[in-house]
């Protein structure tokens, strides 16, 4: 059986005038995705994959955090920096680059630990192992 969501983690609107900018509704905010200029967007908003990077950037940043804070350690400012690129020859060829920077009074080991423990932030985890789409129209 399927757990079904009380609500949807995040909605997308299209108005219906013909542009590719797109009202994202994500936990308790709006706000508007776009595709660039040689997309034939606006840049008005982050793209798709950039929703993507932002999600496996802030998973990280969490569950950095959280360790950290279990452990007691005085970890400082976390700072992720995630980038996304397509390598068409590679398999898989979707590519995210994460670049983490730590903060705080940290020795090797708990640096090295942590770099450890980013990868098991859970958004790593399922774009790593892959995930299902189950899609259905409504009405």
């Amino acid at each position: 059986m399927i757990a079904v969501p009380a609500r949807p983690s995040a909605t997308a609107d299209d108005s219906g005038h013909g542009g590719v900018q797109i009202l994202v509704a994500a936990g308790p905010i709006r706000f508007a995705a776009d595709l660039g200029p040689v997309d034939g967007g606006l840049d008005i908003g982050p793209n798709p994959h950039d929703l993507v990077a932002a999600g496996l950037a802030a998973c990280t940043t969490q569950t950095l955090r959280l360790y950290a804070r279990r452990k007691g350690w005085a970890v400082g400012a976390v700072h992720v920096e995630v980038s996304w690129r397509r390598e068409p020859a590679a398999a898989p060829a979707d590519l995210f680059e994460r670049t983490i920077t730590l903060g705080g009074d940290l020795d090797e080991a708990q640096r090295a630990r942590l770099m450890e423990i980013a990868e098991a932030c859970p958004v790593h985890k399922m774009l790593v192992a892959g995930s299902r789409v189950v899609t259905t129209l409504a009405g």
